[in-house]
């Protein structure tokens, strides 16, 4: 871990705060959700403040099922509450996200609070301007396993219950691809060992990320890889394309689209895989690769986007078609 930061400064400032404010990234998947919830449960024990944690457009329905979501404001619906909370905390704690313009339309209430700011994060490129204390490492496997090893340096590994374990090992599930991407290194797999010694069911948790769909996003995923997906060999590339009405034709939010990009690279003969959907106030990318692409130097240079070598993602402003052109000349595709 980098970042110049100790556990007994951070243990201090914790212990101090009086109203923790904890917020993870837009568009919350499950390393956001489990990197959340588990460092709520930990701090709601060990601190005698008030902690409340927030997510930008709220938690995923297909992620409820994890301990303390109910927890969760939710900023898009709960703009004005969601204000005050972050005016009136003292200390505000960012995880899975390098900087506050990952939290969307409440981005400028984090920057100018006044309060003590926590960058828990294992993205490339912290804004470290931004906090007053920075946790990186961009090797590490997610931010649940990073909050994990952060509050065990902090307050001992006896800190950690069976809720916040239950918490951080999903997130680490979600974000390797059960172990399965290159971003397991050993120190995963000894965080997850000390995690499933406080008795939780990883059976049940498996079965709860995996066998969530409904019928509309099993059928739209076929759709989208039939109808709506382009291979190109000579570049090893997938472009995946979708736009509003293809998602209103079956039915689907964006948040059903999570887990599509990565079933893409299951193809043999690809690479890289590129999925651009369109939502209501831009449009989004998230980019795979397996070995030879950089995805997040793509990502940046493509939208000022970025966040792994092997997983990255991006915002563009210029709508579904010159985003897609975009995309096309940067890979020298038609």
């Amino acid at each position: 871990m980098t970042g110049g930061w100790s556990p007994d400064e951070l243990r201090a400032l914790l212990c101090g705060a009086r109203r923790i404010v904890l917020v993870a990234h837009t568009n919350a998947d499950g390393d956001a959700v489990g990197s959340l919830t588990g460092l709520y449960a930990v701090l709601r024990d060990v601190t005698t403040a008030k902690v409340v944690p927030m997510l930008p457009d709220g938690c995923p329905e297909d992620l409820t099922w994890l301990p303390n979501t109910t927890s969760i404001v939710d900023c898009q619906r709960n703009a004005t509450y969601a204000k005050q909370l972050v005016s009136e905390a003292d200390l505000v704690i960012a995880t899975d996200l390098n900087g506050f313009d990952r939290t969307g339309a409440m981005s400028k209430d984090f920057m100018v609070s006044n309060a003590r700011k926590i960058l828990i994060d294992h993205h490339v490129g912290p804004h470290r301007d931004e906090f007053d204390i920075v946790v990186s490492d961009d090797g590490i496997s997610s931010a649940s396993e990073l909050v994990y090893w952060t509050l065990r340096q902090t307050f001992g590994r006896n800190a950690v219950g069976k809720e916040a374990a239950t918490c951080f090992y999903t997130g680490i599930c979600t974000d390797t691809g059960t172990f399965s991407y290159s971003n397991t290194r050993q120190s995963v797999y000894l965080a997850t060992a000390e995690l499933l010694t406080h008795d939780i069911d990883p059976m049940a948790i498996n079965r709860n990320i995996k066998n969530v769909f409904s019928t509309a996003r099993l059928q739209f995923f076929g759709h989208a890889m039939s109808r709506l997906m382009t291979v190109y060999p000579d570049r090893r590339l997938a472009l995946l394309v979708i736009s509003l009405d293809d998602m209103r034709q079956y039915g689907v939010e964006s948040a059903e689209l999570t887990g599509l990009v990565n079933e893409v690279m299951r193809l043999r003969d690809i690479d890289c895989a590129v999925l651009i959907r369109e939502e209501d106030d831009a449009v989004r990318l998230s980019l795979r690769s397996k070995k030879d692409t950089d995805v997040n130097l793509l990502a940046r240079e493509l939208f000022d986007g970025g966040g792994h070598e092997r997983a990255a993602g991006a915002t563009s402003h210029v709508g579904l078609q010159e985003t897609v052109a975009i995309v096309k000349r940067k890979f020298g595709v038609q």
